[in-house]
């Protein structure tokens, strides 16, 4: 599926759309001390008051990380007990937030405003395609159904290139299931770290884009290989969208075996690739963005596992899990890691 964490990296893709100065990937930011607008920090169910997700733990000498795997979308109804991370931030002397991407034009403000007019269309494909000009019949005729289901009678989105079809058809059908928008665990979790005064952390990478109206240019001329990526995702969305509730279920309960997903590693693997495998991707520096921000998440825990004697971490669950994943990375820098049912 082209999780939570695709449709924030496509806009990297169309940030190109971004490069007007707006933000990709926003995580939600820290509550400020003093807030009146603080969620509820008891509860953030499908059915009831669940146990609440596990933790990883990560140490190295005297020095321990605790480290919350995030999960987006919920269903809008869940409630999950925040007793473990609340008593991991009150005795913890840091929050270190998910890493957040911005892609910024390397160009003042007369710059932005001369790039705004070459946006548009950004999404189309080249030479006036249209879906149905550019993936097989027997797919098409499957989007067909799927789109009359969560998109309705939208023509515009037939002109889109697929993997921004996909991007609109995730966003409608989320939607239209009464999953909730990602954010909410973040912010429940900033609230409680303002309620014990910890500090709260930031992971930030900037890609700074010379020549930002070449590269949308070049890319509205180029051709992405993202057909595998759409046909996964339309073969695969009545199924997710099920899945989702599951494995919100799952996160609540702390079932780490029920939150590993293969067919959805396998999908977004092929989105990702046809995000950054491109050309112009590639020239702008996007395909280094993964291992960047990574790079960028572990220079950040160092410095805090060098002074604090427990730290606590956010990070989406997809991007902790996997031989690539955050944690793989924790062990190969000699921490040794310990997961939520290790116990078990």
């Amino acid at each position: 599926m082209t999780t939570p964490r695709l449709l924030f990296a496509l806009p990297l893709l169309f940030g190109l759309a971004g490069m007007a100065g707006a933000q990709t990937a926003p995580t939600s930011p820290p509550v400020p001390a003093g807030a009146s607008s603080v969620p509820t920090l008891e509860a953030v169910t499908v059915s009831g008051v669940q146990p609440g997700p596990g933790l990883w733990k990560a140490t190295k000498g005297e020095h321990t990380l605790l480290i919350l795997g995030s999960l987006a979308p919920l269903p809008q109804n869940m409630t999950w007990k925040s007793d473990e991370i609340d008593d991991a931030l009150a005795h913890s002397n840091e929050l270190i937030l998910p890493p957040k991407v911005e892609i910024k034009p390397n160009v003042g403000f007369f710059g932005k405003l001369v790039l705004l007019p070459s946006l548009v269309g950004v999404r189309n494909a080249p030479d006036g395609a249209t879906l149905k000009d550019t993936v097989p019949a027997d797919v098409y005729a499957r989007w067909l159904t799927v789109k009359a289901r969560y998109i309705g009678d939208d023509r515009s989105v037939e002109r889109y290139r697929p993997i921004f079809a996909v991007v609109e058809l995730y966003k409608n059908a989320v939607k239209k299931s009464g999953l909730g928008k990602a954010g909410v665990i973040t912010r429940t979790v900033a609230a409680i770290a303002t309620k014990y005064n910890v500090k709260q952390t930031p992971v930030q990478y900037t890609l700074m884009v010379d020549d930002p109206r070449k590269a949308v240019k070049e890319f509205k001329r180029s051709t992405l290989d993202d057909l595998s990526c759409f046909t996964l995702s339309v073969d695969n969305i009545d199924a997710q969208l099920a899945d989702m509730t599951r494995r919100g279920n799952a996160w609540a309960t702390g079932d780490i075996a029920a939150l590993r997903d293969d067919r959805t590693a396998k999908q977004r693997a092929a989105c990702l690739d046809a995000v950054t495998d491109g050309g112009v991707a590639q020239r702008i520096g996007l395909t280094d963005i993964p291992k960047a921000v990574k790079n960028a998440w572990l220079a950040v825990v160092d410095t805090a596992m060098a002074h604090d004697t427990q730290a606590v971490a956010i990070v989406p669950i997809e991007d902790l899990l996997g031989d690539d994943g955050y944690l793989a990375a924790l062990k190969a820098r000699g921490y040794s890691v310990e997961a939520p049912d290790d116990g078990d």
